[in-house]
């Protein structure tokens, strides 16, 4: 049985392009709340897209190999050995740092006039100061993790780095930012190859992993965890550098398995539906629906991207008796929708997030 609880939902929109300039070879979502949109690493480039992405234009001239961060009214971005800084009005170049020994740069934390980037090959941690960016200087924070650094986040409100490690039973770190001191927030997690982690505006850290496949949430303290995404249809595939957009509590995640980025929205929905107890059902396994019912009759059937605006609607004559509909013979794809909504024939409504198959 559906209750209330299903309503307050982390869902996901997972990516189609429709345009020439699609993503492939990415590594890296990162929001900017300045434009209401998501730059996406592609390899030899970046795409940016501000439709949830149904369609993606080029920004800038230049590549985004791994990190990025929006800070400081720039993008700043790892190419290879290189972090440069670009205009997010102009997306001109503002000025670009070669970091010497670098090995494999990757993960990027920021705060106003500094990124924090981790070494995955030597396993160093670099502070980049990005306050003048024609003249950005560098140096080294953590001479050695001790491990193998992937994704960093910088917890401004505990003055430290959070950085996630690949690897089996992988650790999660913490470097003070005044004095570089390394500690260990979680000795072997469980889970391995952690690529990428975020923080939300509570506080709470967002991890994604490749072994399993999903988005782990944790506490501020990491004393406590949840998986938030996982399962057939989640869109995650190796999933990669992560951003949360504290302005639309959406996190983005680039898919470097699959080369799709996928959106898993966190958001109150109760604007979307009136939910109540109820004795109708609908369910999802990542490749059906089934619909329950003591009354048979029209149900109607919305989806709504994560914007919470509608963009596909179906009615269905079903039979007072469990039957099972795929969201192709109702004539949805499932691109860019992130709640779809069901009001059965008694009048009873009913939310599914397509992106994670129901327990």
């Amino acid at each position: 049985m559906f209750k209330s609880s299903l309503f307050l939902l982390s869902l996901v929109l997972s990516m189609s392009a429709s345009l020439a300039q699609t993503p492939s070879n990415i590594e890296s979502a990162e929001y900017d709340p300045t434009a209401n949109r998501w730059f996406i690493s592609n390899g030899s480039s970046i795409l940016q897209t501000s439709d949830g992405g149904n369609s993606y234009a080029y920004f800038g001239t230049v590549s985004a190999t791994h990190g990025m961060e929006v800070v400081d009214g720039m993008l700043v971005v790892i190419a290879g050995g290189t972090i440069r800084a670009i205009d997010l009005e102009t997306e001109q170049v503002l000025g670009s740092i070669n970091i010497s020994g670098a090995g494999f740069l990757n993960g990027m934390g920021s705060r106003s006039g500094e990124v924090i980037v981790s070494d995955f090959s030597t396993a160093k941690i670099h502070r980049v100061d990005i306050s003048d960016p024609a003249n950005m200087t560098s140096e080294i924070l953590v001479p050695s993790t001790g491990s193998t650094p992937n994704g960093v986040v910088i917890d401004e409100a505990n003055n430290r780095a959070v950085i996630v490690n690949w690897g089996n039973n992988a650790d999660i770190l913490a470097v003070d930012l005044d004095t570089g001191l390394l500690s260990t927030l979680i000795d072997g997690t469980g889970i391995g190859n952690l690529d990428g982690i975020d923080i939300d505006a509570d506080g709470n850290f967002y991890v994604s992993s490749w072994s399993p496949a999903r988005i782990t949430k944790y506490t501020n303290d990491f004393s406590e965890s949840e998986t938030v995404v996982q399962g057939a249809g989640s869109g995650l595939g190796n999933p990669a550098d992560i951003s949360y957009a504290w302005q639309t509590d959406t996190l983005g995640v680039a898919n470097s398995g699959n080369g799709i980025p996928s959106f898993h929205y966190f958001g109150d929905t109760s604007d979307l539906t009136n939910p109540i107890e109820h004795d109708d059902e609908v369910q999802w396994d990542g490749i059906q629906l089934t619909f329950s019912s003591m009354q048979g009759g029209q149900w109607n059937c919305m989806a709504y991207n994560v914007a919470g605006q509608l963009i596909a609607e179906a009615s269905l004559e079903l039979p007072a008796a469990p039957t099972r509909v795929t969201p192709e013979q109702m004539g949805w794809n499932g691109g860019g929708s992130a709640i779809w909504q069901f009001t059965s024939p008694a009048g009873q409504m009913h939310a599914v997030r397509p992106g994670l198959r129901l327990q």
